[in-house]
Formats: structure tokens, sequence, C-alpha cells
């Protein structure tokens, strides 16, 4: 195997998910940024988060509801048998209560203090939503960069199967000059033999770069949301700014910006909500109470719906309930302390994702600037192997042997480019940058 062929192979290992082939992609572009616009647009991850954080928004409505009176409507019809009654002579029978009896009334219960407990149920609800407003986030980068993660992966293998184009039609050229020289009787068959094996080999290396463009395509197609007899071709360039990346400001960044971490640190303050709910589980409440309407049933005409009014003030003072309230608050410390060592944990694994990102960036920076020497030097050589082709001094192998060298050289400069963009996206991604 050719040093090309092993080049290649390593990246299309790298760079192939394990999907089945797509169609071959037409003429239709696509921009990483419309990309990136579609998926976040139109995936169903993005649309589920964005619904549970509606949800949590009714939550806390729902929670500041119990701060309002709650004010109802009972209607309530009783039939009584037998009725008892008294017969005293000479003034007639006397009924204790009528036979049927009517009660409609309106009540109104309203909590006049109950030490914070529904302000604090309030604070709970409000940050679950800053959770869930924050989860939208998460998925929203998670997708985002899977999305570039195709998208470049796509960009490199088309610019590879240009590179092997290349290689092929070089390699054609050289299959026609050693026919030439054959029939002319100045050269043997073992040149047309060793290019004819060249090109079959280069035209393999082809069959497994278009299959793997095709399985990128299908997951780029997955992510946007395209139509799946839709085949596309994306348009962009690995080419990447270089930048100063100071390792100090990129930890600081991260830690104030990483979408997971943000969500960790809202259920951290979720936690000691939740922990000061539990605390107030056995305060007293103080709770005013009324009703008004009519009802029957009053003397002297037991029959007569007359109004009625009942008001009221309640306090109730919690005595015992079985520790409830003390196992209720040592769970919710629990939670707190678990909460604060996720915390804990995933800023520990955010400091490596950067430290790692910034390394990755630095050393893929030095390879590119090395391959770009590289690419240089084999075009210098390739020049002279012509000229020298042509004096009669190198053989048609020597020059067919340096423009693999360059073409090896243009594939190790790509995938220098790729690896030093791959690591800025990945330390964008560590550092919680947006970019969308």
């Amino acid at each position: 195997m050719t040093k090309f062929t092993f080049g290649l192979s390593a990246l299309l290992l790298i760079l192939a998910p394990r999907m089945s082939p797509a169609q071959p992609p037409a003429a239709d572009s696509l921009t990483i940024e419309q990309a990136v616009r579609l998926t976040i647009e139109r995936h169903p991850l993005v649309e589920q988060a964005g619904y549970a954080a509606g949800a949590a928004d009714a939550r806390v409505a729902a929670s500041r509801s119990a701060r309002y009176p709650d004010v109802s409507f009972a209607g309530l019809y009783t039939l009584l048998e037998p009725v008892p009654s008294l017969d005293i002579p000479h003034m007639g029978s006397f009924e204790f209560y009528p036979q049927n009896n009517y009660d409609f009334h309106f009540g109104i219960r309203q909590t006049l203090y109950d030490f914070g407990r529904v302000a604090t149920g309030v604070r709970l609800a409000e940050s679950g939503r800053r959770t869930a407003g924050d989860y939208v986030d998460v998925v929203t980068s998670n997708l985002a960069y899977q999305t570039i993660a195709a998208f470049n992966a796509m960009l490199i293998l088309q610019q590879t199967i240009a590179v092997i184009d290349e290689q092929i039609e070089a390699l054609g050229q050289h299959l026609a000059i050693s026919a030439k020289k054959i029939r002319a009787g100045t050269a043997t068959d073992f040149d047309s033999l060793t290019t004819e094996v060249r090109i079959a080999t280069v035209r393999n290396d082809k069959i497994d770069a278009v299959r793997a463009l095709e399985n990128n395509e299908i997951v780029l197609r997955q992510l946007t949301g395209l139509e799946q007899d839709r085949a596309v071709r994306v348009k962009g360039s690995l080419a990447a700014a270089v930048r100063a990346i100071d390792p100090d400001s990129a930890l600081a960044q991260a830690k104030r910006r990483r979408p997971e971490l943000v969500v960790s640190r809202d259920s951290e303050r979720g936690a000691e909500v939740q922990a000061s709910l539990a605390s107030l589980g056995d305060r007293p409440s103080l709770t005013f109470g009324m009703t008004a309407g009519y009802k029957n049933g009053y003397v002297p005409d037991l029959n007569e719906l007359k109004a009625n009014i009942a008001a009221g003030v309640q306090l109730a003072l919690p005595l015992f309930n079985g520790n409830r309230v003390r196992h209720q608050r040592e769970e919710a410390e629990a939670n707190l302390r678990a909460a604060k060592a996720r915390t804990a944990d995933l800023e520990r694994r955010i400091a490596g994702e950067v430290e790692q990102a910034v390394a990755n960036v630095r050393s893929s920076r030095e390879k590119m600037e090395n391959s770009t020497v590289l690419v240089r030097q084999a075009e210098a050589a390739l020049a002279r192997a012509e000229a020298q082709y042509e004096a009669g001094v190198a053989t048609n192998l020597d020059l067919l042997d340096v423009q693999t060298a360059l073409s090896q050289a243009k594939l190790v400069r790509l995938r220098a480019m790729y690896d030093y963009l791959v690591g800025l996206n990945a330390l964008d991604k560590a550092t919680g940058q947006k970019v969308w």
C-alpha cells in the first residue's frame, strides 16, 4: 500500500460514520451558517426542549395562584325522610326541619400568612423555569456542534475527492504517454502495468471517499431536517484564522458560559430553594374563610330560603407529623449536596476539556504550518522531476512517485487544516461559545 493510500484510508476511517450509503450529491450547496440554522429551527429535540420550557412557565403561573383567594360555588339539595315533628295540643304539629333542603352559597378561602411557603414555592418554580430555559441552550449547542462536525467532514471529503481526481487525471496522462512509448519501442509494458495498478488503487480510494461523503451527507440531512431524497453539497473553506489563545481566559469563559455548567448551577440553586421549602413544612398557617348564600330550614318558616353568611379565621399549628418534615428536610439537604458535587465534577471535566482543546489547537496549528511547507517542497520537487523527465534523465515511475508525494502532501495539508478547524470548534464548544 502506498503512503497516499495509507493516509487516505486513515482519514476515511476517522470521518466515515457507520451508516448506509445515500444518493450522490447534487449541485445544491449549503453554507455552515445555513446548516446550523436549519438544525436549530427544525430539530425535534430543540422543539421538545422549547415545550419543556413552556411547561415550566405554566408551573410558575400555577405556583403564583396560591397567592390569590380560592372562590367556589356550591349547590346542595337533600331529601330527608321521615321528618321529625312535635304535636302540641291546641297548637298543631311542628316539624324540626324541612323535607326538602336547599343550600346555595359562594365560598372564599384565603391564606393570610404561611411563613413564606407560597413565596418559596414560587421561587422553586421560577428556578425550574430558568433550568428549563438554559437546557434549551444545552440542546441547541450540542446539535449545532454536531452539525458543524458533519459539515466539516463533508467539506474535507469533497476536497479530498478533488485531490484524488487530480491524481487519477495525472495517472491517466502517464498511462497515455507510456502507451505511446511502448508503440514506439522506447519503453516496456512494465511502466504501463504499474500505472494501471496505481489507477485502480486510487479509484478504490475514491470509492471509499465518496461513500464516506455520502454517509456524512445522511447525518447532515438528519440534523437539518432536509428531505431524504435531496442530495446536498456543502460549500466553504477549511482555512481558519489563526487565533491567539490564552488558556486562563478560555477557562474563565468556560466557567461563565458553558451551558451544561449553567444548568448544573441552576439545579444547585433549585436544590437550595427546595431545602428552604422543606424547612417550612411544620410552620403554622393562618387562613380566612367565608361562605354566603341562601338556604332553607330556618324557623318559623322552614321552607323559606333565607340569606346567610358564615366567616372565620383558622390557625393551624402542626404538632406531630411522624417526623415527615425532618426527613423531607434531610432529603432536600442531601439533594443539595449532590447538586454541588455534580457542579464540582462538571467544572473539573470542563477544565480538562478546555486544556485538551487548547493543546490540540496549538499542535494542529504547528502541523498546518509544517504541511504548507511540505506542499511547497513537493511542488518544487515535481517541477524538477518533470524537467528531468522531459530531458530523459528520469523515468516515468520516478515522475509518478514525485506526483504521488505531492498528492500525499496535499492530503496532509488538508488533514492539518481540518484538524485545526476541528480543534477551534472543540475549543469554542468547551468554552461555551455560541455559533448560532
